[in-house]
């Protein structure tokens, strides 16, 4: 398979419809910088499936698209297409459904939205269809194959996994990583399936333990509750122990501190009184030695300006002692000066008569030559013109035949490529002759495939899902009406408890005060009246007046414990009513309007019903429905006395509420009993459904994929059919190619063999003329060289001259100013000698006189410095001893301070250890009202409890409390329930295991064929890329090597990415990063050579890889091409003339517009008939 032609229009500065057409091996693309050749490599990388705009060199996708350019308008489209020839080729060509023919074409276009579209055979595909097309081909976005500007210094620094990707390409490993990647993501779906059916059994499983443990612990609650409680009294008690020997054991130490305390007050104020005489000793002892110091100083300041005094006097003395000598010294130098210049002069005067004779005689001699020298430039400059042309005609020569060669070398190389071809057709034509396709096996797979087709179309999930998806939101839906009935159900069982609690309190126990007595009697007395059906519609009258009355009567004596109904004192009126009295028309007896309790005290009481004053009866008490009551005491109003009540009618309507809610309760529990019966129906009937749809999908699933491989191994057979017919027929007309190819090269070959004739014999005559010009030439050149060099040295030797007769005249003048200036020297000297003889005389008398006096002030200062002694000597004592006080009197306080705080800590201790027993008995009254706690103190005083640690039974017990749950009655049937749910599912769980493991041994497959098909690429790339580096380098090596930095086991080490190591000859160091530009250029180039020899992909784009090499280097770059090209074809952008040389055919990029690109096409072998015809 070959790259037939590449075609660009509105592709980046491709405004126009552009072709490139490949029909050699070997095309060099050419042009200036900046006119758009590496657009050519992007345009490539583009079409097959580069997806980042940065790595095309733009900012977006639409990037691409022609923007315009002045006077020319943008486009609004891109497209990109390349052609490949011979793509069924068996060894070289695409495998693959999509490739039906000997040609394939694939196109890309983008829009200014970005959008993308792919074409293949002008069939649209997707970008994943693209890659699968070209993959184990070598060929791809990022492969090997293409290789652009800056790249292949970044294969050398590529990251191991990148290195890795070009061998896995090489080695066809991506053709399997595909079918792993699909079989995974099988592998992945039945492992979703496994883990949601293993949800659903997870979550069957919880609610049998669940249901079993709610069996089981009920019955243990209310036993590990009371021990609890136990444990908790018992360890409170404790604590309030610990917290009472707390306080005993701070109050013992705070009566420590306060005594260390005053013990320590009385030893300050001792060491307070040594202080202070210390101090005063101390302070008399400083005075004295001030005294003494300021004598010493003044001695000491007049011994210094007396030793000041004579070390003067006597350093002057020697400085003038020094001058005298160095005057000495001056005058005898100036006297030399003086004679040195007399005999410089004299010498320099003879000099100077001997030089002019040697001048002029040397002049003479350089006129002479001169002359000489012009005669033989003219003669050697005629010489020079006539070697030139010779050399030029032979050089013409040599280029023709240079030529001549390399055509012929290139037909040699095509002579071999078509023996290689012809072979190849030959043995293609007796294979094809052997195969042959079975029809009947098509029609069988045809057959198949509509069979499986009609079992698929029979197996509708659609009516399933959506019957679950109903059944679904019906479940949500109850459940929804489930938990509002249960907030109401509680809701409602929250007001009944608490009506029931107002209208049946509990029994409260009789209180041990009178009034307290009184008022409980009185609220019993209340709480157990009720009205009968009759005495209801009077309760607002009756409650006014029980409501007095009953405040009335109950005295200090009257308490009654009515619901038993025995009398707790002797008033009778508290007994139970022993008579029946009768109602009439006008008069109804209380007893009658209450239902209980039926009291002697309401035996004589009746309810007015008629209109009017009423008539009462001696001994009656009647009450009116206006809220009077009249007796043998007159007639009151309870309402005025601040009687008025509502209980009865208040605890009527309690009664009235709680059989309502009753009712309500009843029915509402019904209801919320068949909602969850329906809920759990419908949660049987969801799970089936479930369970059917499952099954279906997974039925349905293996139909597909019995389909799909029937349809491939189908499109297999079908395809290679075709193929059998095209290949016999491109077989042929390649045959017929071969034989006119090879009449062409023969009748080349032919005139290139004459062309080198002509050359030899020409070169041959040329030869003598050219060697008697280089001759003469040379001769010429000599004599020339002669007269020049004799003219250099009389030049030379003249200058020589002049330079020493200009400098002896300088020296004649500087010899005079030193003369002048030795003699002024003298004279100085003498008149300073005498001044300084003078000056020293007088010094030398002052001397024995400045002597004296230092050594008087000395004698002094050595007599007060010793007094001084003596005083800083005691001084320091009294130091000693009033530090030592001063520290003892430091550490007392210390000690006082420390004592202090210990003391204020040690309150504030008690403190806090009082408040916490007082929490902790606060805590203890909760648990037992009758705690007193200086009963318990006074017992822990008597004998010192023993407490048992029960902190570990306590959280055992805590612990199992928190694991029981509510008792659930109907878990036993539930729980068979679940069971006959869990077995089926069960059954699915292992089908789809087992499906599991043959997903995961098909990959295991894979990866096994990958592991070796990679192994070996590895091996071989490694063997080649020694061999080429060897060559390329003269010497050294090179290899991959794996390297496991991600900590993969042993076994999976071949997963490791690859590191690649070079060591040129003469070079101890194998890391690339030392290596030079061109050296990682040849390495990087060695590496994609090596990986073409093993694998070769269709073709090789380079985009100046040859930059940075050197012409040696871009020989042995070119070498490499010839010898790979008659495998792979090349294209390959360069500037380099050598590089150009290798092409078959240049295509050149221009830009005769500013920013629109042009192409220019030339064939070498056309361009050199031309130029020799």
């Amino acid at each position: 398979m070959r790259l037939k032609s590449l075609k660009l229009a509105g592709f980046k500065s491709f405004a126009n419809p552009t072709t490139f057409t490949f029909k050699h091996d070997i095309t060099a693309i050419v042009g200036p910088n900046g006119c758009g050749k590496s657009n050519v490599i992007d345009a490539i990388r583009w079409v097959l499936g580069e997806t980042s705009a940065k790595q095309l060199r733009g900012g977006a996708m639409s990037d691409v698209i022609f923007a315009g350019v002045e006077g020319r308008a943008g486009k609004s489209l891109a497209s990109v297409e390349m052609t490949f020839e011979h793509t069924q080729d068996e060894r070289t060509g695409i495998r693959h459904a999509l490739n039906l023919y000997q040609e394939l074409t694939l196109r890309r276009q983008v829009t200014k939205e970005g959008k993308s579209d792919y074409f293949i055979n002008g069939q649209r595909v997707r970008r994943r269809d693209v890659v699968d097309v070209f993959l184990g081909t070598g060929l791809g976005a990022r492969s090997y194959a293409v290789i652009e500007q800056g790249m292949i210094g970044r294969i050398v620094e590529s990251s191991p996994l990148e290195l890795r990707a070009f061998i896995e390409e090489a080695a066809g490993v991506s053709r399997y990583q595909a079918r792993r990647a699909e079989t995974q993501k099988q592998l992945d779906d039945a492992k979703d399936n496994l883990a949601r059916l293993s949800d659903l059994q997870s979550e069957l499983k919880k609610q049998q333990n669940t249901l079993i443990a709610q069996a089981q612990s009920a019955k243990r609650y209310q036993a590990l509750h009371d021990e609890m409680t136990q444990i908790q009294k018992d360890g409170l008690l404790k604590r309030i122990f610990d917290a009472w020997q707390m306080v005993q054991t701070k109050k013992d130490e705070y009566s420590k501190c306060t005594n260390q305390m005053a013990l320590s007050e009385q030893h300050i104020a001792k060491a307070k009184h040594e202080l202070d005489q210390k101090s005063q000793e101390l302070a008399q002892a400083q005075r004295h030695k001030d005294e003494f110091k300021e004598n010493y100083h003044n001695a000491r300041m007049a011994e210094q300006t007396a030793e000041h005094n004579f070390y003067k006097i006597n350093q002057e003395l020697k400085q003038h002692d020094d001058r005298i000598e160095q005057l000495t010294t001056t005058k005898q130098q100036a006297k030399d000066d003086i004679s040195h210049a007399q005999n410089s002069l004299s010498q320099i005067q003879v000099s100077l008569a001997n030089i002019s004779p040697n001048l002029a005689k040397l002049q003479d001699e350089l006129a002479t030559h001169q002359n000489q020298l012009t005669a033989h430039q003219t003669a050697y400059q005629q010489a020079g013109i006539q070697m030139k042309e010779l050399t030029a005609t032979h050089q013409q020569l040599e280029s023709q035949k240079q030529l001549a060669l390399a055509g012929q070398n290139r037909l040699n190389v095509a002579q071999q490529k078509w023996q290689t071809r012809h072979n190849e057709l030959l043995k293609e034509s007796q294979e094809l002759t052997q195969i042959c396709i079975d029809d009947g096996q098509l029609t069988k797979l045809h057959t198949q495939i509509s069979t499986l087709q009609n079992a698929i179309d029979k197996i509708n999930l659609d009516d399933d899902k959506r019957v679950l998806d109903k059944t679904t939101a019906q479940v949500g839906a109850s459940k929804s009406e489930l938990t509002a009935l249960e907030k109401r159900h509680a809701g409602l069982m929250g007001e009944y408890d608490t009506l029931y609690k107002l209208a049946y309190p509990p029994k409260t126990t009789q209180a041990k005060h009178t009034t307290t007595h009184r008022h409980t009697a009185l609220a019993t007395l209340k709480d157990e009246i009720s009205l009968s059906q009759a005495g209801q519609a009077y309760g607002r009258v009756l409650d006014e007046f029980l409501g007095f009355w009953l405040d009335a009567k109950i005295g200090d004596e009257s308490c009654v414990d009515i619901v038993s109904t025995k009398a707790a004192t002797p008033t009778a009126i508290f007994y139970p009513s022993q008579t029946h009295s009768q109602a009439d028309d006008k008069f109804i007896p209380l007893n009658h309007l209450l239902d209980k309790p039926k009291l002697k005290l309401f035996d004589d009481i009746y309810l007015y019903t008629g209109q009017g004053v009423p008539d009462v009866p001696a001994g009656r008490v009647v009450l009116t429905q206006t809220g009077w009551i009249v007796g043998q005491f007159g007639v009151v109003q309870a309402s005025k006395f601040g009687a008025k009540s509502d209980f009865l009618t208040q605890k009527t309507e309690h009664l009235q509420r709680l059989n309502d809610l009753k009712h309500k309760l009843a029915e509402l529990e019904g209801v919320i009993d068949d909602k969850r019966q329906a809920l759990k129906q419908l949660n049987a009937q969801k799970f089936e459904l479930r369970r059917a749809l499952d099954e279906k999908t997974a039925q349905r699933g293996v139909l597909i994929h019995d389909k799909y491989q029937a349809e491939q191994q189908f499109i297999r057979l079908e395809s290679a059919k075709k193929n059998h017919t095209l290949k016999v027929q491109m077989n042929t007309k390649a045959q017929a190619q071969l034989a006119d190819e090879k009449a062409e090269h023969d009748s080349e070959l032919a005139k290139f063999h004459a062309q080198l004739t002509h050359s030899d014999d020409e070169l041959a005559r040329l030869l003598p003329l050219l060697q008697a010009a280089k001759s003469k030439f040379e001769t010429l050149g000599r004599q020339t060289d002669e007269c020049q060099r004799f003219i250099m040295e009389h030049t030379d030797k003249i200058q020589t001259l002049y330079l020493q007769q200009q400098s002896l005249l300088q020296s004649q003048e500087h010899q005079n100013k030193l003369f002048g200036l030795a003699k002024t020297a003298l004279n100085q000297a003498d008149d300073k000698m005498q001044q300084a003889k003078k000056h020293h005389q007088t010094l030398s008398e002052q001397l024995p006189i400045f002597k004296q006096q230092f050594d008087q002030t000395k004698a002094n200062t050595i007599k007060l410095k010793a007094m001084s002694d003596e005083q800083t000597a005691f001084i320091h004592a009294l130091q000693l001893a009033y530090d030592a006080a001063k520290d003892n009197l430091t550490t007392l306080q210390n000690s006082l301070s420390a004592t202090q705080a210990c003391a204020t800590q040690l309150g504030a201790d008690v403190a806090v250890a009082q408040s916490r027993l007082a929490d902790l008995s606060e805590q203890m009254s909760s648990y037992d009202d009758g705690f007193e706690l200086s009963v318990v103190l006074a017992d822990f005083a008597t004998k010192p409890p023993i407490f048992t640690d029960h902190s570990t039974q306590l959280a055992k017990i805590k612990k199992q409390l928190d694991d029981i749950g509510a008792v659930n009655l109907t878990a036993v049937a539930e729980l068979a329930e679940l069971e006959s749910r869990v077995s089926p599912l069960n059954e699915q769980i292992q089908d789809i295991t087992d499906s599991i493991n043959k997903l995961k041994d098909a990959i295991s497959t894979i990866d096994d064929k990958t592991k070796t098909l990679f192994l070996d690429m590895l091996n071989a790339v490694n063997a080649e890329l020694n061999a080429l580096f060897v060559k390329v380098f003269g010497g050294g090596q090179a290899s991959l090597s794996l390297i496991n930095d991600d900590g993969l086991s042993k076994v999976d080490k071949w997963r490791a990415g690859l590191v690649l190591m070079a060591q040129p000859k003469g070079k101890k160091n194998s890391r690339l990063a030392v290596l030079s530009g061109g050296e990682k250029t040849l390495t990087a180039l060695s590496l994609i050579f090596a990986i073409f020899k093993q694998h070769p992909a269709p073709f090789c784009v380079l985009d100046e890889v040859d930059a940075p090499l050197d012409d040696a280097n871009v020989g042995r770059f070119t070498s490499l091409i010839d010898e790979l090209a008659q495998s792979v074809q090349f294209i390959f952008i360069s500037h380099n003339k050598l590089a150009m040389q290798t092409a078959h055919e240049l295509k050149g990029i221009t830009m005769p517009t500013a920013g629109i690109s042009s192409l220019v096409t030339v064939n070498l072998q056309q361009a050199q008939q031309y130029i020799e015809s």
